[in-house]
């Protein structure tokens, strides 16, 4: 018993924007990465986040110009179902029987304790139904190369180069590349946005739609330093765009 309802369940419905390609420039030259990587390369290896090497402990063997690439992703999920109910109702003791929906039930008597004590029985009917109900829900998404969500607000922003295609064959193999597919990117974010409820029933309708999706190459200066006396060795990532540690 419940609400009418169609008998056809609807299936997931994905509408998946046109990707984009946008590649910063570089607004930092490498001279200036390695001035701020040797100014603060000491506190690379600081221990306890105060106590650090000396200066001439620490050497910057090398900085390299790679583009790290990042996707981000607005998308809405839109679920319209039905879920499973339970209503409970309580009637007069002198009631015999009710009728809803031209369906015949009968009250049960219930018996019950409050805090031990046993309190005068009544009556109630319970009848199962079905809740039309709709959600949604939408994110921004922000995904390195390996497919771990990283904040989206806090990746650079720059002007981009006008042939993006074009210049990422001309500098080759320093573009880094995605260790997931671009179907798999799609599944994360899915998996993200589109989270079904724990009680839901049949579906109505079901939309999964990424109504932005950039992928984003951004250059960075990869500084690799040694720390002299222990050997230890740190690649540090610094924003071409803004010289700023960049996480990847």
């Amino acid at each position: 018993m419940g609400a009418s309802t169609s008998t056809k369940e609807e299936k997931l419905e994905e509408r998946i924007g046109e990707r984009k390609l946008i590649v910063h420039r570089i607004a930092i030259d490498l001279e200036s990465a390695r001035n701020v990587v040797e100014k603060d390369k000491t506190g690379f290896f600081a221990k306890l986040g105060f106590l650090k090497p000396k200066r001439d402990e620490i050497e910057c063997e090398s900085v390299l110009l790679f583009y790290e690439p990042f996707v981000v992703a607005k998308a809405h999920y839109f679920l319209d179902y039905y879920k499973k109910k339970t209503y409970t109702i309580r009637v007069g003791d002198e009631v015999r029987e009710v009728i809803v929906l031209d369906q015949i039930v009968e009250p049960k008597v219930v018996k019950e304790r409050v805090k031990g004590i046993l309190k005068r029985p009544h009556k109630e009917i319970v009848f199962d139904a079905q809740e039309r109900v709709v959600s949604e829900a939408s994110a921004q998404i922000g995904l390195n190369r390996t497919g771990r969500e990283v904040d989206h607000a806090k990746l650079p922003s720059a002007p981009a180069e006008p042939e993006p295609e074009r210049f990422l064959k001309e500098i080759g193999d320093r573009v880094r590349r995605f260790s997931v597919s671009p179907e798999k990117i799609i599944d994360i974010v899915q998996e993200r946005v589109a989270r079904r409820p724990a009680d839901i029933g049949r579906i109505a309708k079901e939309v999964f739609e990424v109504t932005e999706y950039a992928v984003v190459y951004t250059p960075i200066y990869e500084a690799r330093c040694r720390h002299l006396k222990t050997g230890e060795i740190k690649i540090i990532p610094l924003s071409a765009v803004t010289s700023k540690m960049l996480s990847l």
